[in-house]
């Protein structure tokens, strides 16, 4: 039950709640919902739910009181989670088999009525419909990738990494790190099925992970995550087509180490997108210049290592980051010209991989 004090949190907004998946075993409450205060920059954890073997991409249902996470493993599964309204009672509804190995993306239709997802490993998409009480129903269709780009040690078959929609149309983004491909894909909103609508090639060996769109203009920025860059789009909202306008480095000059990149975002007022790099171990922060492409602003440590993923706080001020590899969620503070400051709030999450707020 919410306390006098929750419900005044929550009516005057500056409480939201954060959902975090991870790389935890089934015995394991792997995912954790904390609260996050909008005032303060602070989490309290609230609960979690065992019982997931590696739920380590989660999506938000849209009631809000729903989670969806991935099941990533050899059979690979996408499990259905209610949630109260405090965040503090979570319990599983259903679960469906992902048709692949290693799921590891997922997201919601705006509808609220489909859930998409990935298999890293077979190359495959699911369409599953969403039931009236959050369920997963049966797949609706089901997409396979084939071929294979120039790294035989990550790219010698298909890896779809993610599943993105284009907001205000049907179209859906998958990146391919194992083909060099972002595909577009139109969703049949009625029946749930996939189609095919085109593809682009991105520089062989570059590796799409992950997609950031633009709030307001037809822009979309990928990060690559074997070659250390985004890649600036410009793409036709009528005919999904996707055309490249910039290519930018996620590192600083001189850097030689090992690196590979993992999450994008764009900033909710469309002023600043920042990237992920894991061995470098920071976020890159860009200002988005007046025809969609980038500056770099510089780089952010992130007091950890391996920052998988992070979130971008409603308002702009705050950015939780996601250290898989040192157990740890850590707060930064975003300043007025973008670039984002650690704060010193630090959490212990073991092999945190997702970070999702609602």
């Amino acid at each position: 039950m919410l306390s006098k004090s929750d419900v005044a949190d929550l009516s005057n907004g500056n409480k939201l709640t954060v959902a975090i998946g991870s790389y935890g075993t089934a015995e394991q409450e792997a995912i954790h919902v904390y609260k996050f205060d909008t005032s303060r920059g602070t989490l309290e954890r609230l609960g979690g739910i065992a019982g997931i073997e590696n739920p380590s991409f989660l999506a938000i249902g849209k009631d809000r009181c729903q989670l969806y996470a991935v099941s990533e493993n050899g059979s690979g599964e996408v499990v259905s989670v209610k949630a109260d309204v405090s965040g503090r009672m979570l319990s599983e509804l259903n679960r469906q088999p992902s048709h692949g190995a290693f799921p590891c993306h997922l997201t919601v239709d705006p509808s609220g009525e489909w859930l998409l997802a990935v298999n890293y490993e077979g190359g495959s998409l699911c369409v599953y419909p969403i039931e009236k009480d959050g369920r997963i129903g049966r797949p609706s269709d089901q997409v396979r990738h084939a071929g294979r780009s120039v790294n035989p040690a990550r790219q010698g078959s298909p890896h779809p990494h993610s599943i993105i929609a284009v907001p205000s149309t049907s179209f859906y983004l998958v990146s391919d790190l194992g083909t060099d491909h972002i595909y577009t894909y139109r969703l049949d909103r009625k029946t749930g099925a996939l189609e095919l609508h085109g593809r682009i090639g991105v520089v062989p060996g570059s590796g799409p992970r992950h997609l950031a769109v633009h709030p307001t203009k037809p822009w979309i920025y990928s990060i690559e995550e074997l070659s250390s860059s985004v890649t600036v789009y410009q793409f036709e909202m009528q005919t999904g087509q996707m055309r490249p306008i910039q290519a930018i480095s996620t590192l600083p000059d001189g850097y030689t180490g090992e690196n590979t990149c993992a999450e994008i975002a764009v900033s909710s007022d469309g002023a600043f997108v920042y990237g992920s790099n894991r061995g470098h171990n920071s976020i890159a922060s860009y200002k988005i210049d007046e025809d969609g492409r980038l500056a770099l602003l510089g780089h952010t440590a992130t007091n950890g290592e391996t920052p998988r993923h992070f979130a971008l706080v409603p308002g702009g001020k705050w950015l939780l980051a996601a250290n898989q590899d040192t157990d740890s969620i850590i707060v930064m503070k975003i300043h007025s010209w973008g670039i984002p400051e650690l704060t010193g709030q630090h959490y212990v999450v073991e092999k945190p991989s997702c970070i999702q707020l609602f």
